[in-house]
């Protein structure tokens, strides 16, 4: 089975987040391309290649405000 899935870092309370899941959040917030945050629906979030990878950029980006950060798995299961 082939993945066409990724992981972006996603405020707590966004969809996709433990929180967000229990609230049914359908919408949020996320770091973009630039380091910054953007909003789910903008479509510019940064894409890691696993869930690592986007917990070691979080030590590399400065985000002014007290935010807590999840990486959530994105994308679909293809059969290959």
């Amino acid at each position: 089975m082939a993945t066409r899935e990724w992981y972006e870092l996603r405020v707590a309370g966004s969809a996709g987040t433990a929180a967000g899941i229990a609230a049914g959040t359908h919408e949020g917030i996320a770091v973009g391309e630039n380091g910054r945050l953007c909003s789910l629906s903008s479509g510019g979030a940064r894409r890691f290649e696993s869930r690592q990878q986007a917990i070691d950029y979080l030590g590399k980006i400065k985000v002014s405000g007290d935010y807590q950060f999840e990486a959530v798995v994105c994308g679909t299961r293809a059969a290959a």
